[in-house]
């Protein structure tokens, strides 16, 4: 079984780790190795999750003390930054259950929607979880690499 709880920054480490494992695995068949590594070229380094723990909602997931799922959420844009899952605990609704808790800090905090940018991958976890489509874009990289994204929107009931 695992719980889910506030992100501290002794989580960070493993927190990074997770996301590069994440990403690297099961966003391969979607994506160029290149065009993977310019997209976590992007994420802040360690010291600045210490800003991020002050003005985003920032959770884990665990399996007793095993870190296997983080998720990021921006409460000024009503945006999910981040949703990751260690490979091997993939389809066993450990993201669903962040999710839902997300939408429900979101619901605490009076917001209507939740939007996300998300990583093609990840296209049929948002559309069973309920999302909206609203289009592709494109996320330029520190290095001008494009990624391609694909936004969601979910209207929030109360």
């Amino acid at each position: 079984m695992y719980n889910i709880r506030s992100a501290t920054i002794l989580d960070i480490d493993a927190i990074c780790s997770l996301m590069s494992e994440s990403v690297f695995e099961l966003c391969k068949d979607y994506y160029t190795k290149t065009e993977l590594e310019a997209y976590m070229s992007n994420f802040p380094k360690r010291i600045h999750y210490n800003e991020l723990l002050s003005d985003r909602i920032l959770i884990v997931a665990c399996v007793d003390e095993t870190i296997v799922g983080f998720t990021q959420y921006d409460p000024s844009e009503s945006a999910v930054d981040a949703i990751y899952v260690l490979p091997g605990h993939t389809g066993k609704g450990i993201g669903t259950r962040m999710l839902g808790y997300i939408e429900d800090v979101a619901r605490s905090l009076k917001k209507n929607e939740i939007n996300i940018a998300a990583s093609k991958n990840a296209v049929s976890f948002y559309e069973k979880s309920k999302y909206i489509f609203q289009n592709t874009s494109y996320i330029t990289c520190k290095n001008g690499t494009k990624f391609e994204s694909v936004k969601f929107i979910k209207h929030l009931d109360s």
